[in-house]
């Protein structure tokens, strides 16, 4: 007999190791042009956690939108509750933003170890104005919980259009933007999408624990945005 609770486990399962794999070939094709960068350019200043944060953001917002474009109809149309799956991709994607954390941080610490070149891996990373040489817990959560909301700014957007259709997908591509575009200003004191930009916005210096704060708050509107719209879209039976 499935209960909630083995049909979420499921459904958190399936998804977490679909997106890894894909995570996987990802992490791969990022490690490799970061290797080939130093054979073109002499003096750089990179580092790998930096590389892999930059670019992680655009890559959860993609996948978000992928996989619940893919998965949702699926899983309903197969019996799972809305209520089960949204709870089970959720899981998923947290699981997936710590463990690309976990993983950068490895590959970032054998490249520190192996590599001969002392210009290659600074000594420290900055997210903004997050010194990563800090308490390592700082760092490893505010990554995760940050490229989980571009997992969730991508998923917003499916879930505007699957349930309110073009016009759906128009606004919540614009509730999205000012999503990530607060996450940004939160943590790197800057918004980065020109949209958002045009208005006359001050550059915030606030304490970790405030932006933190901040942060979880702003995940958890967007989940519950999600929730909201999801348990209402109208899904053909097969």
């Amino acid at each position: 007999m499935n209960t909630p609770n083995n049909t979420i486990f499921k459904v958190t399962k399936d998804l977490f190791l679909i997106q890894m794999k894909w995570t996987v070939w990802y992490m791969l094709v990022v490690l490799a042009i970061f290797l080939i960068i130093p054979l073109f350019r002499e003096e750089i200043d990179l580092n790998f956690l930096s590389t892999m944060y930059s670019s992680t953001k655009i890559y959860m917002l993609v996948i978000g939108i992928i996989s619940s474009l893919a998965f949702f109809a699926h899983y309903v149309q197969n019996g799972i509750t809305r209520k089960d799956y949204f709870s089970g991709s959720a899981i998923a994607a947290a699981g997936l933003a710590v463990s690309i954390m976990f993983i950068a941080s490895i590959i970032n610490g054998m490249l520190y170890i192996f590599n001969p070149l002392e210009n290659y891996l600074p000594d420290n990373v900055n997210i903004g104005f997050l010194d990563m040489t800090s308490t390592w817990f700082i760092p490893v959560l505010v990554f995760s919980l940050n490229i989980f909301g571009f997992y969730l700014a991508g998923w917003l957007i499916i879930a505007g259009y699957q349930r309110y259709g073009g016009w759906g997908c128009v606004a919540f591509i614009l509730v999205s933007l000012l999503s990530v575009s607060l996450m940004d200003l939160l943590w790197e004191g800057d918004i980065s999408y020109p949209l958002i930009n045009l208005l006359s916005t001050p550059t915030p210096n606030l304490p970790i624990a405030v932006s933190l704060i901040c942060t979880i708050i702003l995940v958890a509107t967007v989940l519950l945005l999600i929730r909201h719209l999801t348990k209402r879209v109208a899904i053909q039976p097969k």
